[in-house]
């Protein structure tokens, strides 16, 4: 039977668990904080007002994320803006900009960046360990902004298993693949991303 992990994109937004609402408060001239770290797909960002007539306006946002432009003032003091497609975000308040920003990073859970490297091509590497028992990381480069999918077959080719589905940001990804349920053999991994495709085959010992 196909099982879809926990951190595929539209899970990890509908159904995760552990999703967070991280507040930011506005105030004064600045946005506190001004930086949010660890933010996941299916997390909820919140602005609320503190004092003075600002906005939380989107400046740069990851292909296929919502933008959005609230005023926040005595008579409108909160705006949450949940969080869908990974990657870099930066915001500002318009009337109070460039002195007045904000940014966050999101990311896929279980997924991991790995270097702040841009990659010059697309590369799927062998998993480690291999072979591996219950649990392995494999590692992949996309040197653009792109929907990217890396899928788990087993040895006949049937999908068992999506470690990614979403948008990434160009770089250096690992993901983990936790074995646990499934018996021991050889597993092929899967990465696609545009016109991109490789195959690799793993090692199951238990």
């Amino acid at each position: 039977m196909k099982k879809i992990s926990t951190f595929v994109f539209f899970l990890a937004l509908s159904f995760n668990a552990l999703a967070t609402t991280w507040t930011v408060n506005v105030q004064n001239f600045s946005f506190s904080p001004s930086a949010l770290p660890n933010v996941f797909v299916g997390d909820t960002v919140k602005w609320q007002w503190v004092n003075g007539d600002h906005t939380t306006t989107s400046l740069v946002i990851p292909a296929g994320a919502q933008a959005w432009d609230q005023a926040l003032h005595v008579g409108n003091q909160t705006f949450s803006y949940i969080v869908t497609t990974a990657g870099s975000y930066s915001y500002k308040c318009t009337p109070h900009f460039p002195g007045m920003e904000g940014s966050f990073t999101a990311n896929i859970i279980g997924i991991t960046p790995i270097s702040g490297v841009v990659p010059d091509k697309y590369n799927l590497s062998q998993n480690y360990p291999n072979p591996f028992n219950p649990t392995t990381d494999i590692r992949f480069d996309i040197p653009n902004s792109a929907n990217v999918k890396l899928s788990v077959m087993n040895i006949v080719g049937q999908e068992i298993e999506v470690l990614v589905d979403g948008q990434l940001n160009a770089g250096s990804y690992t993901a983990d693949w936790n074995a646990a349920e499934f018996p021991s053999g050889v597993y092929i991994y899967k990465l696609t991303s545009g016109e991109f495709s490789d195959t690799k085959k793993m090692i199951l010992i238990k």
